[in-house]
């Protein structure tokens, strides 16, 4: 029979997650209506993550949180030469592991050309589909990839491995109430495991509020980078926080978090590490189970 090992505590409450979502769409429309460079946009959205798509099986078929709970930004492929995506998620549902590449581009780039025709930026960037797919079809590249980010032989003995790939460029008012424009561009990323999405279309995502973005470490451990204001911790995150190095640091550094409600993440943060570490309940707990 299944008994309770941990005892939950209530500290400071985490800002009302509608409250956070409307306060950071209005924030993100003022950014990508000023032109903004593709830094600045990846910047933001590293420091939102549940705004960036993709974090679901294609379709959105997957129940199951992102692998640790972490966007990855700027992740590396081991010995790829050409750009590498701007964010990645491990994702997987029943049968498959997704890692789902997102590449996003300065906002003001447009889909086509008055003639009309897709331009230039736009094809050179779907283009990075191909070479992305390309490097995964080596098995060696796959191995460098599954060993750098902890996906285990035992893992893909059950699920088979997939590319989602997701390119978000330009904006809605190109080709709203103009039906040959948007006839056009549904024609456009019609591969496997394809999405084209414009700007307009991110928002925060509630499932993903205690997600933190991450760089890649090597051998399965990340680095945490930015942790956002909805971050809470329960016992069903406690397992991913034993490859996640440096989550007290940038709990600190975000100043939207309250110092005594930083204090609290902290410490019950170092409480969960260490129960996961001392029990094997970690792996069984339910998504059912409230966060702090």
């Amino acid at each position: 029979m299944f008994q309770i090992t941990y005892k939950q505590e209530r500290g400071p409450a985490a800002p009302h997650f509608d409250d956070y979502a409307q306060r950071t769409s209005a924030k993100f429309r003022e950014l990508i209506d000023s032109d903004p460079a593709e830094s600045s946009v990846q910047t933001f959205l590293e420091r939102h993550p549940s705004m960036v798509p993709g974090a679901w099986t294609p379709g959105g078929i997957s129940g199951h949180l992102p692998l640790h709970n972490a966007l990855i930004s700027q992740p590396r492929l081991p010995g790829f030469d050409a750009r590498i995506p701007d964010f990645l998620w491990l994702s997987n549902h029943s049968g498959s592991i997704f890692a789902a590449m997102v590449e996003i581009e300065k906002p003001s780039k447009k889909l086509f050309t008055s003639a009309p025709v897709p331009t230039a930026a736009f094809t050179q960037a779907y283009h990075q589909f191909a070479q992305w797919r390309i490097w995964f079809d080596s098995t060696s590249n796959r191995q460098s990839f599954f060993n750098d980010y902890g996906i285990t032989s035992q893992q893909l003995y059950f699920l088979d491995f997939n590319l989602h790939l997701l390119l978000v460029f330009g904006r809605r008012s190109e080709f709203e109430n103009k039906p040959e424009l948007s006839r056009l561009r549904g024609k456009l990323a019609k591969g496997l495991n394809e999405d084209l999405m414009s700007f307009d279309r991110l928002s925060p995502q509630k499932w993903l509020r205690s997600t933190v973005t991450v760089t890649p470490r090597g051998a399965g451990r990340f680095r945490v980078k930015y942790v956002p204001e909805t971050f809470t911790v329960s016992p069903h995150f406690a397992r991913y926080l034993l490859v996640l190095d440096g989550l007290p640091e940038a709990i600190d550094a975000n100043e939207d978090i309250a110092p005594e409600r930083r204090m609290f993440l902290k410490h019950r943060v170092d409480y969960w590490r260490e129960w996961a570490k001392s029990t094997a309940d970690a792996r069984c707990i339910g998504s059912d189970v409230f966060d702090e």
